[in-house]
């Protein structure tokens, strides 16, 4: 997925803000894993994010797990397979859903982000933030657990996250 040429949710277009969000984006990237196919953006931790996060938490917005992860994109892609077949309407051509993970995964967890950005591309954008797993399960839970990976599940939250990017231009420095 080529980050500059990315359609971004239509609040984001329609609002101006879409070009500042992928000039941070762009910043700042990486392979997702030694020999890793894909490119994706690494963000820093900041106030605004964690605000995002926060927010998108408690309106029932973020789910949290590779397996459970995994099964919904599944689920939106038969979905969306059906409604382009049954009405030829184009469907999941802009970002709708965004992945955010950890950056003390391994490889093979990697792989298996690659393996969903790949099949859900491009309506799933994938960020590396710079928050080991302890950091991202006190955030999102509250308490001492670890979260590798969460993903934003609706076009506001999304929004709201992307958008918190430039409040403090959230480019990490490494991952």
């Amino acid at each position: 997925m080529n980050i500059a040429n990315i359609r971004l949710p239509r609040q984001l277009e329609a609002d101006s803000s879409s070009e500042a969000i992928r000039q941070v984006l762009i910043s700042c990237t990486a392979k997702l894993m030694p020999g890793g196919k894909i490119d994706v953006p690494l963000i820093k931790w900041s106030d605004p994010l964690k605000m995002a996060l926060q927010k998108a938490r408690l309106q029932g917005r973020i789910r949290l797990g590779l397996e459970s992860i995994s099964e919904k994109l599944a689920s939106e892609r038969y979905g969306i397979k059906n409604a382009h077949q049954s009405s030829g309407a184009a469907y999941g051509d802009r970002i709708s859903r965004l992945l955010l993970f950890s950056n003390d995964g391994a490889d093979r967890f990697y792989r298996h982000i690659e393996q969903l950005l790949e099949q859900n591309a491009p309506r799933l954008l994938g960020c590396k933030l710079n928050v080991d797993a302890g950091v991202l399960g006190q955030l999102i839970l509250g308490k001492d657990k670890k979260i590798k990976i969460i993903m934003a599940e609706h076009k506001d939250v999304v929004s709201g996250v992307l958008r918190s990017l430039v409040d403090n231009s959230n480019v990490a420095s490494g991952s």
